[in-house]
């Protein structure tokens, strides 16, 4: 619905005496006796009650409908109550269903229509209140009818049916506007979940190095207590032994004391015995033997307290060490305790480098593997590198001016250069500026100039991030226009140039490089298609219709892909089927040929399923694998076989060489018979590159069969109807 009023089916009849209540009926209603009055264009007259019978300042008071008791409204819903089924269930039923008759019945025509709705709503299935298209139909046929009913209140009520029925219109179309965002919403999506996958892979790899790091840390703990548990056995066992030695040393040591104890007491009676023999000897001689005794005595009582003295002092400081060395073991104590501290910062400063040295080996192995990895892609896709010295050899100018070209430039710059050189364009390449092309009309706008055009000498590379950005900008601007057409590139390019660079000088300097530039890189797809549309030897529509066909195909195999699981594959069953839904035309050799194509990019000969997202993937310079080629060269073969049906279709004479106008649109015509107004002007005015006016002017443009065939195999040309 895109707006205004639908023409909806009306309702059957009513059955019974409905018309009773209409007031478009011609019936006169029963009673009613008083004044008549008529309705402009009708000749019935309508009957009006006798003033008596009206109630003063109610019933006359015009611009009031009462069909219905106001105190009535709140019994309008019948009551529920709960029933013991047979099945000995406990069920909800309304007065309605239990056939209980209201107290105050509804007006006929109003209790009618609420029985068609329900028998409607019943026989479509969509008794539950909810949003439904067959709810909504089926009130909208009751409601048309109530506007057709009340012819007063037929303008107001058919006014407010239509604004429901445009804001109803404008929401659809909302929603299908918002349709391609929720496509690109879900492929965001998926992107980002397979980054998100991606990270988690790689914290996958991290979470198990500290895993096993963690494990060997734990074993390392667990050996270092085993083996402080075996050190404190040991120390336990020797200082037991210890106690043992110890216990042993002080029993020696006491009977060691209590044998020279013995040996003095010996050594004491031997030396009491001998100086009593010579006591003896002198006592028969000269001294008195009593005063010898007494003498004995005190000596031997001397003896004694001076052999006890010194047991005492060789118990008590046998292991006494002197205070010299004493201070030799405390200064050396000292000197240690200061050295195992300047090694204790050493060794902490070294364990904190060695941490960094750590983490930093742990980064340095990632990005080994991460460039190990990126070095064993390049070599899967590199080839070996060419000898550029040799081309010194051939080109003119010799090594000199060989170094000179390929100074800073890569293989595929030099490729480029090479290209140039030998196709003849080395001379007009190296000039240092560009000869204006003047200011007619004829002349693309941003190359109107007189004068010298300074050569920038613009590479590959630059040329196609420039294109690329032409591009996007333009693709904004299309948008913005609200009558559907496009601007022409050319005229855009001058709209770009002039609000990126501003500067006239610079508008027409960039314009100058970039046509240049387009020009000797004609040979890549990318810039060549650019050039072929800024040239007009190629149909912009068909470039975005071949956008959209990429877009489609990539579409459908992610959908085909979220409901087998989104998991990044499809299988190759599955992947022609989705091809053959985006080529309804195409036979089985060109499916054929999609499908080797995304087999051979994917290198899947043996794998039953594709990786379907990497087909589709750009370089820098916007160039993909074979399969999007692929899937252009089956949009150009269905437009040649669309080209070839026409063809079939001219009548021409014997010999001639040449189409008109009309023998074109009559041919288009019969190969094509549902083909509209737009389009075939479209096409024409494309097959012949002139505007819609000039194709009714005498005389008629006409154009030979193969330029014909070259010029709408460039354009955006397909069958609108089905082919016959």
């Amino acid at each position: 619905m895109s707006s205004g009023k639908l023409a909806l089916a009306k309702l059957p009849p009513i059955q019974g005496q409905i018309a009773e209540y209409s007031p478009g009926s011609s019936r006169q209603n029963e009673g009613f006796s008083g004044p008549t009055y008529t309705i402009s264009g009708s000749n019935i007259k309508y009957n009006l009650p006798q003033p008596h019978a009206l109630k003063p300042y109610v019933d006359t008071k015009a611009g009031e409908l009462d069909t219905w008791p106001a105190h009535a409204s709140g019994h309008s819903v019948s009551k529920t109550s709960l029933h013991l089924s047979r099945n000995k269930q406990l069920v909800i039923m309304n007065e309605e269903e239990m056939g209980k008759p209201q107290m105050i019945p509804k007006p006929r025509f109003l209790d009618q229509l609420e029985s068609y709705l329900k028998k409607e709503l019943r026989a479509l299935g969509v008794t539950d209140v909810k949003p439904d298209e067959l709810r909504l139909q089926a009130h909208r046929e009751v409601f048309e009818y109530l506007v057709e009913d009340f012819k007063t209140y037929k303008p107001l009520l058919s006014a407010i049916k239509n604004e429901y029925e445009m804001m109803l219109a404008y929401q659809r179309e909302q929603i299908r506007q918002l349709e391609p965002l929720k496509q690109m919403l879900v492929t965001v999506s998926e992107q980002c979940d397979q980054k998100i996958m991606q990270h988690r892979e790689q914290e996958k790899q991290e979470i198990f190095d500290l895993k096993k790091e963690n494990a060997g840390l734990y074993k390392k703990i667990d050996d270092m207590t085993n083996e402080q548990r075996t050190l404190q056995a040991t120390v336990k066992k020797l200082m037991e032994e210890l106690e043992g030695q110890e216990e042993m040393y002080r029993n020696e040591a006491d009977s060691r004391k209590l044998l020279i104890s013995e040996i003095n007491d010996l050594k004491s009676q031997t030396q009491d015995l001998l100086m009593s023999t010579q006591v003896e000897v002198k006592i028969d001689k000269d001294d008195d033997p009593v005063m010898l005794k007494i003498a004995l005595k005190k000596a031997r009582e001397d003896e004694r307290a001076a052999a006890k003295r010194l047991a005492i002092m060789e118990a008590d400081y046998g292991e006494v060490v002197s205070r010299r060395e004493f201070e030799q073991i405390t200064a050396k104590l000292a000197e240690l305790e200061e050295k195992h501290t300047t090694l204790q910062d050493d060794f902490d400063k070294l364990k904190e480098e060695y941490d960094t040295l750590l983490d930093i080996n742990k980064q340095l192995e990632q990005q080994r593997n991460d460039f190990y990895q990126e070095s064993v892609s390049l070599r899967e896709c590199s080839t070996p590198r060419p000898d550029w010295s040799k081309v010194a050899e051939v080109l003119q100018g010799g090594a000199e001016r060989w170094a000179e070209l390929s100074e800073g430039k890569t293989s595929n710059e030099l490729v480029e250069v090479l290209l140039t050189e030998l196709g003849g364009k080395g001379e007009e390449e190296g000039a240092e500026y560009f000869e204006g092309q003047g200011t007619d009309e004829s002349i693309p706008k941003y190359l109107r100039y007189e004068g010298q055009v300074r050569n920038r000498r613009l590479g590959k590379r630059d040329t196609a991030f420039l294109v690329k950005d032409i591009w996007r900008e333009k693709a904004a601007h299309d948008a913005e226009k609200t009558d559907g057409t496009r601007t022409t590139l050319d005229d855009f390019l001058y709209l770009y140039l002039q609000r990126r660079f501003g500067v006239e000088s610079m508008i027409v300097e960039w314009g100058y490089n970039l046509h240049d530039a387009c020009q000797r890189f004609s040979q890549d797809i990318t810039i060549g298609t650019f050039w072929s549309i800024l040239t007009n030897e190629f149909d912009e529509d068909l470039f975005h219709t071949e956008l959209q066909t990429i877009e489609k195909v990539q579409n459908t195999m992610t959908k085909i892909d979220m409901d087998k699981g989104n998991e990044g594959m499809v299988a190759k069953t599955d992947f022609k089927a989705g091809l053959k839904e985006c080529f309804p035309d195409a036979d089985d050799e060109g499916i054929d040929a999609l499908m080797e194509a995304a087999v051979i990019e994917l290198e899947a000969v043996e794998s039953d399923t594709l990786e379907y997202k990497k087909l589709f993937m750009e370089d820098d310079e916007g160039n993909t694998g074979p399969f999007v080629p692929a899937i252009k060269n089956q949009l150009k073969k269905e437009r040649q076989v669309y080209i070839d049906d026409i063809k079939a279709e001219l009548t021409l004479e014997e010999g001639q060489t040449e189409v008109d106008v009309d023998a074109l649109r009559m041919g288009i015509t019969v190969a094509d018979p549902e083909i509209d107004g737009p389009h075939m002007d479209k096409y024409l005015t494309w097959t012949y590159a002139c505007t819609r006016e000039a194709l009714d002017i005498e005389p008629k443009p006409t154009i030979t069969i193969d330029d014909m065939n070259a010029r709408m195999l460039v354009g955006d040309l397909k069958r609108v109807g089905i082919k016959l």
